[in-house]
């Protein structure tokens, strides 16, 4: 997991050419970006969605296996909940249509403001859209493909 802001993106663009499109891309969105599916490249995507996040104590982590997550912060302000995925408890089976696994158990909370932004990548645990302060949240989603859909 890599916890930044987008005026470091520079900095994290080297790490390879599809976080540097996605970090590249997230420059140009903010708060009145419309709400929708955005496709970067064969393997990269994004989705930037608004809604109210749910209370810290119905924290669910979630894992993937084929894509990583950016989740960046439009607009608001919320916590996203990470821990190691050996020490969480799975919950139900993998869901290879939408690439994720659930999980439960304790997380640390990382909070997440405008212009912050997480990546996760493949079987990194991560609880998004916790509540910090109240309020609608604006985020854009990047998902970059690594794993292998078979």
């Amino acid at each position: 997991m890599i916890h930044s802001n987008i005026k470091d993106n520079d900095f994290y663009s080297s790490i390879d050419d599809k976080i540097s499109l996605c970090l590249k891309k997230s420059k140009e969105l903010n708060e009145h970006t419309p709400c929708g599916r955005y496709e970067l490249s064969d393997d990269c995507y994004l989705n930037v969605v608004e809604y109210t996040p749910k209370p810290v104590e119905n924290a669910t982590s979630e894992v993937h296996r084929v894509y990583a997550d950016i989740q960046l912060i439009l607009s608001g302000e919320e916590y996203i909940g990470y821990n190691k995925t050996s020490l969480l408890s799975r919950v139900g089976d993998y869901d290879s249509l939408n690439d994720i696994q659930f999980f439960n158990g304790d997380v640390s909370l990382l909070a997440m403001q405008q212009g912050d932004w997480a990546l996760f990548m493949p079987g990194e645990a991560h609880a998004p859209s916790l509540d910090k302060c109240g309020g609608k949240i604006k985020k854009a989603i990047f998902k970059i493909k690594y794993g292998n859909t078979n």
